[in-house]
């Protein structure tokens, strides 16, 4: 991977990351002398691989409106195919990278320009390597006046081996309607993950196998977001706090003062 001028890189004994401005992207991420994340190389955006996605995740249950208070504020729609808006709107915007004592900053001030979020804040990514594993954390700031309502993701995608393998097995998911969008809490039972994955599961965690390694990735919630088109050599396993959807309420941070959530990725030992 060729190193931008708007692209930081951090390493120490426990391994390597690389992290690009736009969307606050983690790009690369070597943990104990393995690569564990996919190289989309030029085509990374177009994936938004690695990506901080705020103030919603994925697609809402109503495609496009994001109801708060009352209150319904109509996104655009980014995703044409499925009539929804998508991944909200930090993937597209440039965060401010810096090196911090264990690894890497990246920071955007939003000053509530956009009717469809008119709530100020300063998003804080903290990407950082110990020898308890990679950690994600994200602090949201309330600048503004009102309260602030919001969901976060991150959009990691990881390699895979000719058989994919998913564990544990989540008992529910989300079921889609032709849109995609996501509805009711359904049995998992019959899911097919040799299919094209894509869609909510419930799972505190998901780990993954990948040559000898078992990797596990930790969620910020009582769900994860998985996608994979059929046949891949690769998954993203999407760490949510939550999304647009009746089921899961909005986090919610007062005027003046903080929300901070965390995950992880952690390089479990060789499997026998």
């Amino acid at each position: 991977m060729t190193l931008m001028a708007n692209q930081l890189s951090y390493k120490n004994k426990f391994g390597a990351f690389t992290v690009e401005s736009k969307g606050a992207s983690l790009l690369a991420l070597t943990l104990n002398n393995l690569e564990v994340l996919y190289d989309f190389g030029d085509s990374a955006g177009d994936w938004s691989a690695g990506s901080v996605m705020f103030p919603f995740p994925v697609r809402m249950e109503t495609g496009t409106k994001m109801r708060y208070q009352n209150k319904t504020f109509d996104w655009p729609i980014n995703d044409t195919k499925h009539k929804a808006a998508l991944h909200g709107f930090t993937p597209w915007v440039d965060f401010t990278l810096t090196f911090i004592e264990t690894g890497i900053e990246a920071a955007y001030e939003y000053n509530g320009a956009h009717s469809h979020y008119p709530f100020p804040c300063k998003l804080t990514i903290q990407y950082t390597l110990g020898i308890e594993g990679f950690e994600m954390a994200a602090t949201v700031e309330n600048t503004g006046r009102n309260e602030l309502p919001f969901h976060l993701g991150w959009h990691p995608y990881f390699k895979l081996g000719k058989v994919p393998f998913v564990s544990p097995t989540p008992r529910f998911r989300l079921e889609k309607n032709t849109f995609s969008h996501p509805c009711g809490k359904v049995p998992c039972s019959d899911f097919d993950w040799n299919e094209e994955v894509d869609g909510a599961f419930y799972m505190s965690k998901v780990q993954l196998t990948y040559q000898n390694y078992l990797l596990e990735i930790n969620s910020l919630s009582e769900i994860m977001q998985l996608f994979r088109p059929k046949d891949a050599a690769f998954i993203a396993a999407e760490p949510i706090t939550g999304l647009g959807h009746a089921q899961f309420e909005w986090r919610t941070v007062k005027p003046g003062t903080l929300d901070r959530v965390f995950t992880t990725i952690k390089l479990c030992p060789a499997l026998s």
